[in-house]
């Protein structure tokens, strides 16, 4: 028996890293996984992982950033998988990156609408029912950079700050509504993001920032998205001991991995 027999998980932005790890885990723990992003070739893999594995999903394209696509897919997650139990909001992108008046405002509004529009869509479009329901759990994608001012990152670090600050406006909104919802920091991990960053220009980032991304990948500090993805299940799972609304930062919470992995058994 898994925490999630029964129950429906979506994961946007599932077709790689972090989302992927994030869906796999969810199966393995029963949870029946919808899996969407902008490409249907990754979804379509990742789908084909989990029933391979005797587990159940379906793999849809989404933009986020649209709403009649986000209410549509919710409508055919619940259509065919029944309704939404566990919501992971991970799409997100990270260009532009560049000092904040050499950015493109078309890119710059883009970003702000994926990363964090598309969480507001996903949790507007299931939220009703959950509420309904009596349960469920919502689980935002945050970033270190939600924290920290870093040149070349203006986009990125406010969607991150915004969508965090989200998180606690909903749970305002929930007061004693039993429905959860953590904004989780997931650390320096092995995604395409990661690549992005080691290999950025001095004009988007500053060489020393580039740097030590670098570093970190030659010591070894940079994380398998199995890492997060565990997390991810814990958060969702009936032992998560958090507060309603709570920031989990892996990276500057190494006892609170030290527990998931109790709990998991790891």
């Amino acid at each position: 028996m898994g925490f999630f027999d029964s129950q429906v998980a979506w994961v946007t932005g599932a077709g790689r890293g972090i989302g992927r790890a994030a869906a796999l885990a969810l199966a393995d723990q029963g949870a029946a996984v919808a899996i969407v992003s902008r490409t249907q070739s990754e979804v379509d893999q990742v789908a084909h992982e989990i029933n391979a594995r005797g587990g159940k999903s379906i793999a849809t394209l989404l933009d986020v950033s649209n709403w009649d696509m986000v209410e549509w897919a919710a409508q055919q997650i619940e259509h065919t998988l029944g309704p939404v139990d566990i919501l992971i909001n991970n799409a997100g992108v990270l260009d532009p990156l560049g000092k904040l008046w050499a950015t493109d405002p078309e890119q710059w509004g883009r970003l702000i609408d994926i990363n964090l529009s598309g969480a507001y869509y996903c949790m507007r479009a299931v939220l009703p029912g959950m509420l309904r329901r009596g349960h469920g759990v919502i689980v935002n994608i945050s970033s270190g950079a939600a924290a920290s001012a870093t040149p070349g990152w203006s986009a990125y670090a406010a969607s991150k700050a915004g969508l965090e600050h989200l998180t606690r406006c909903l749970v305002v909104d929930l007061k004693d509504a039993p429905v959860r919802a953590y904004a989780l920091r997931p650390g320096l991990i092995d995604t395409r993001m990661q690549e992005v960053l080691r290999s950025t220009t001095d004009d988007q980032l500053p060489p020393e920032r580039r740097q030590f991304f670098i570093d970190q990948k030659v010591a070894g500090k940079v994380a398998s998205p199995d890492v997060p993805a565990r997390a991810i299940v814990w958060l969702c799972s009936p032992q998560c001991d958090l507060d309603n609304g709570a920031v989990l930062d892996l990276r500057a919470q190494p006892e609170t991995i030290e527990k998931i992995n109790r709990v998991l058994k790891a």
